[in-house]
């Protein structure tokens, strides 16, 4: 090859640039209008996240909880008998522990003696008013026939029929049967005020019942019953312990009704309203939900910053949120209460964490909540001590 030759060839540009300058043009006109539908997606996600969040507000500060029963003996006494263990579920007016009943029982045999002594009293006392009438009725007529006699013998003094000494006599005796009148119904209504009747019944007798009633509910109270259905918790005694009156010896855990406490920031419950339904995810099984319902957001908590708590103007008996320091200017939570619909199921444990969902879209479930919330229409009263079979056994 010549050297003109190799000019001429080195002079010829290669095509391979200018096909690249195509492709990457090319490839940019593809790529941006990926970006721009990537960006547009990213705000489009991210409204749609805000919006739902604003509509859906949710917490994982949650608490599953229950109400409780705190057990105590209304009298003092030795714990002769349990009939539970801890963890024991038990239904509303089982038994569940004895006292001692013989001092109890010693002070009502004692009461019921005196109703019978009362009323052997009274059964005198109306005697004595039948007595006290009787004398009355005989001073009456014995009054009777004196003033008769002084007002037949006063016209014979006129005439010198009567001496003056006779009829200053049959007037004396005229007053005097008078007084003796006055004196015995004196007597009459001491008598009938010793009876105690009033508004035609004798206080006396119903004085005795009284206290028999009030002696045979302390024996009654020797034994303790479940006031509700639910499970005996922090159980830590045994037979021998001495129950002082008042004093909580364990607790019932209350499985009628569960409910959720949890805690939302108050630039999040502006839309939440009573009835609202929510989900409730419980620690003890993530995966599933629990529904409730809204109950109702509290209306205080202690301030973080304000009175102290030792002060005339402090918490009171409000709920107490710590705060969290997730922001420069923090809101303050506020509890909301949720009652939940299902059944007891295992994982409700009062105390257990939970995340909630609130769906601010639903229509209020006020009839439901009301029947979630229903208390007993039977009020659990205890039931007396059998005392015929007491008085059988004597």
């Amino acid at each position: 090859m010549t050297s003109e030759e190799k000019k001429t060839s080195l002079a010829i540009p290669d095509p391979l640039p200018k096909n690249r300058e195509q492709s990457d043009s090319s490839l940019q006109w593809l790529v941006n209008p990926i970006r721009i539908f990537i960006l547009l997606a990213g705000f489009l996600g991210a409204y749609l996240v805000w919006h739902n969040i604003e509509l859906c507000p949710r917490t994982d500060d949650a608490e599953v909880l229950a109400n409780t029963v705190g057990v105590a003996a209304q009298v003092g006494g030795t714990i002769t008998e349990i009939h539970v263990v801890d963890n024991q579920k038990v239904k509303r007016g089982d038994l569940i522990l004895k006292l001692d009943a013989r001092p109890y029982e010693a002070e009502a045999a004692r009461a019921r003696a005196k109703l019978n002594l009362v009323r052997l009293e009274v059964t005198a006392l109306e005697e004595q008013i039948k007595a006290a009438k009787a004398t009355l009725r005989d001073r009456q007529a014995k009054a009777a026939y004196a003033m008769a006699h002084y007002e037949r013998l006063k016209p014979l003094l006129e005439g010198n029929f009567a001496s003056a000494d006779k009829v200053q006599q049959s007037q004396s005796e005229a007053e005097s049967s008078a007084a003796l009148v006055k004196e015995a119904e004196a007597a009459v209504v001491r008598a009938e005020n010793l009876y105690g009747e009033y508004g035609g019944r004798n206080t006396r007798i119903e004085e005795a019942e009284a206290e028999l009633r009030n002696a045979e509910l302390r024996v009654s109270y020797c034994k303790v019953f479940a006031s509700c259905e639910g499970y005996i918790t922090n159980l830590k005694i045994a037979p021998g312990s001495y129950a002082a009156t008042g004093e909580q010896l364990f607790t019932i855990v209350d499985s009628s009704i569960w409910y959720v406490m949890a805690n939302f920031r108050e630039i999040d419950i502006h839309r939440v309203k009573r009835g609202q339904s929510a989900k409730v995810f419980i620690m003890g099984r993530r995966l599933t939900s629990v529904d409730g319902i809204v109950q109702g957001i509290a209306r205080g908590v202690i301030p973080y910053v304000g009175a102290s708590k030792n002060q005339a103007a402090g918490e009171g008996v409000l709920s107490e949120v710590p705060p969290t320091f997730d922001f420069i200017q923090l809101a303050t939570r506020f509890p909301v209460r949720i009652v939940l619909q299902s059944k007891e199921q295992p994982e409700f444990r009062s105390g257990g964490k939970a995340a909630v969902i609130i769906d601010t879209r639903t229509t209020p479930y006020n009839t439901e909540l009301k029947l979630l919330q229903e208390p007993e229409s039977i009020p659990f009263v205890p039931p007396l001590y059998d005392f015929k079979s007491i008085q059988e056994n004597e």
